[in-house]
């Protein structure tokens, strides 16, 4: 579980040593949008410095641009001294991504490699990179269970995030590490040992950039934290004097705050609708049951990542033949990079692409009602770019809101959802969440699996997955991240016993 420890107060920080990272209204722009419109910081040695915002406010392109992939179009970085990078970027500045860099095709040892030939010789390079691998993921998350060999394609989600952000910290002048997002593919012991090791970083005077919408974790770790919102910095506090309320208000005002923090338990669903999923389950105790989803109603499955939420999903996409389940299925995929988005078109045919059948006539496209459709839903969760925007061009948060308005412009009669708000901020989450009440009213069936167990109070029931098995089954105003949490380990504890 993530503990807090007081972070090093500002003033400490500041009046003993001089800035490593000097950012003065900073400009950039890709074409008609102004990613960046003014921004002004300091990072200093041996801290860690928070960045959060809503998707969108600029957080990703202002770390491309210190880690040296984007030059800004006016302003000024330095970076130790050097204010311009070379094609390897700035000195000592070391990046792990929130989408990943990884190449799927090559093995872990592979990749540490292509990111640090310059600290592993050119000649018999398989065995000090393999062991600087294995050595790097130890240190950071110990039990990780993955080998230098394996290829990246085969490694989960979350253990693709092991490595990219083991991997960037194999760097023998390493001064700034950039951390885009790093947990959210990440369970709760990892999450754990990577701070522990951000912690150590910090202490041996290394400077930490924590990109993050948890902001309990952004408290808990960041000594200092500064707001984005449009493309600047708004504001910057100290951590331990500054709450995730106050934090809510720098990045939206009183309506997000209002709308996240007002969880109304839904309804019990009512079990007399017809049944529209039903997925053959043994429980842990070797009965044999059923996940079961009415017409209309919200079915979370929760648990600790990893225990069969994703192949249960999986069986009702492929229409396994012991499931059932309705004809018309749209499923929002978890690895929004890899299964989600189309990356040569636009937001328009990326948003449409499901909704055609339904849209044409006679065979042929009706172009005014696919304009009518994505204007719709551009508006309706406010996809910063709009229509004719690059789908790559978008902050994750806006892609993700592409995904799911996909999903949801379908004619889908029910909803797969693979944990369909990593990296979304927490105001488009809200609005997501209204979205999903919505449909669910009007009839649709929503399987949901969230690797975020908070996420879950939003379900009419959540059925909680241990080992590819049910160890328990919530309803309504049950589904605590507490009650979560005790079925998940109910096992462990009495095996233990």
């Amino acid at each position: 579980m993530l503990t807090h420890t007081t972070p090093t107060t500002q003033n400490t920080i500041t009046a003993e040593r001089e800035p490593l990272v000097q950012v003065k209204h900073a400009v950039k722009a890709y074409g008609p949008t102004k990613a960046l419109s003014g921004v002004t910081l300091d990072v200093y040695p041996g801290e860690v410095f928070g960045i959060v915002g809503h998707n969108g406010a600029g957080k990703s392109t202002l770390m491309r641009v210190l880690s040296g992939l984007d030059a800004i179009d006016s302003g000024s970085v330095q970076i130790g001294a050097v204010t311009s990078p070379s094609v390897k970027g700035y000195p000592g500045v070391r990046m792990a991504y929130q989408e990943g860099s990884l190449a799927l095709e090559l093995s872990v040892y592979e990749n540490v490699y292509l990111s640090s030939r310059s600290w592993i010789p050119d000649r018999r390079w398989h065995e000090p990179a393999s062991r600087r691998a294995a050595e790097r993921l130890d240190q950071i998350f110990p039990d990780h269970g993955i080998k230098p060999t394996d290829y990246v394609d085969d490694l989960t989600l979350a253990e693709r995030q092991m490595v990219e952000i083991s991997r960037a910290t194999i760097a023998d002048d390493l001064r700034l590490l950039i951390l885009d997002e790093p947990t959210e593919s990440l369970s709760g012991s990892a999450v754990d040992h990577l701070y522990a090791y951000v912690r150590k970083l910090r202490s041996s005077g290394l400077a930490v950039i924590l990109v993050s919408h948890r902001l309990k974790e952004i408290l808990a770790v960041c000594d200092r934290v500064a707001v984005m919102k449009d493309g600047a910095v708004v504001s910057t506090h100290a951590a331990d004097s500054v709450t995730e309320k106050d934090l809510f208000l720098a990045m939206g005002g009183e309506v997000v705050t209002e709308r996240v923090g007002s969880r109304k338990r839904p309804a019990v669903a009512d079990s007399s609708r017809p049944v529209a999923v039903k997925v053959p389950m043994p429980t842990v105790d070797g009965a044999q049951t059923w996940i079961v989803a009415h017409k209309g109603e919200v079915i979370g499955l929760a648990g600790i990542a990893g225990q069969g939420q994703e192949q249960v999903l999986d069986l009702l996409w492929r229409r396994s033949s012991d499931v059932q389940v309705s004809a018309a299925l749209a499923y929002v995929p978890g690895d929004r990079q890899r299964s989600g988005i189309l990356p040569i078109w636009n937001v328009a045919r990326n948003l449409t692409i499901t909704a055609l059948p339904r849209l044409g006539r006679n065979g042929l496209r009706q172009v005014d009602k696919e304009n009518s459709l994505v204007a719709e839903w551009v508006e309706r969760l406010k996809i910063r770019g709009g229509a004719g925007a690059s789908i790559t061009g978008l902050s994750g948060g806006n892609q993700q809101k592409v995904i799911v308005a996909r999903a949801f412009a379908s004619d889908a009669d029910t909803i797969l959802l693979d944990d369909p708000f990593r990296g979304v901020d927490v105001h488009t989450k809200a609005e997501l969440y209204q979205l999903i009440k919505s449909e669910a009213g009007k009839g649709r069936t929503i399987v949901w699996y969230s690797s975020e167990n908070t996420e879950m109070q939003h379900c009419d029931r959540a059925y909680v997955l241990r080992a590819g098995r049910i160890a328990g089954e919530l309803h309504g105003g049950q589904i605590t991240d507490e009650r979560i949490i005790s079925l998940s380990f109910a096992e462990a504890r009495e095996s233990s016993s």
